[in-house]
């Protein structure tokens, strides 16, 4: 594993994870702002935006996966430095294909189930909150994470 770091001691699996969560954040706050805007009456047009903003959300997860999770990621560094952080490692492992599976099953539902019949507004709005939920904790425990392997807050919203 490559001990090399950027100017400011941090490593380079650490910085790109920290500018990855910057990058989840604002596409959490982005669903947000989109299941939040009118839907009565505008129902398709509602549900197009939230499929967009949902999208990219998908794809911002993908990234986050990718940079956690490769060979050499932030996961392997952190196992390597401090292994008895393993078990939370896994859980964190583990979460990625339910919260990127649940984020395509949403967008796949606004596809297929018309918004305003038989699902409504209000239960639209609830499932895709429960999901940023989950997402909202996966990032608070990967800063605990962080934060207990490096004694570093990992921020990333610069």
């Amino acid at each position: 594993m490559s001990e090399r770091r950027p100017e400011g001691g941090i490593s380079p699996a650490l910085d790109e994870a920290r500018r990855r969560r910057a990058d989840l954040h604002h596409a959490l706050v982005e669903v947000e702002h989109a299941i939040s805007g009118p839907a009565v009456g505008r129902e398709p047009l509602w549900t197009q935006e939230v499929v967009a903003a949902l999208s990219r959300l998908r794809e911002t997860l993908e990234e986050h996966i990718e940079v956690t999770e490769r060979t050499d990621g932030l996961y392997d560094e952190i196992l390597h430095r401090a292994p008895r952080l393993a078990a939370a490692v896994q859980r964190l492992r583990d979460e990625h294909p339910v919260l990127r599976d649940t984020t395509s099953e949403l967008m796949a539902k606004l596809r297929t189930v018309p918004v305003g019949t038989t699902w409504t507004v209000e239960d639209a709005r609830d499932e895709i909150q429960h999901l940023l939920g989950r997402i909202v904790k996966h990032r608070q425990a990967g800063a605990d994470l962080v934060w207990e392997a490096y004694n570093l807050d990992i921020g990333g919203l610069e």
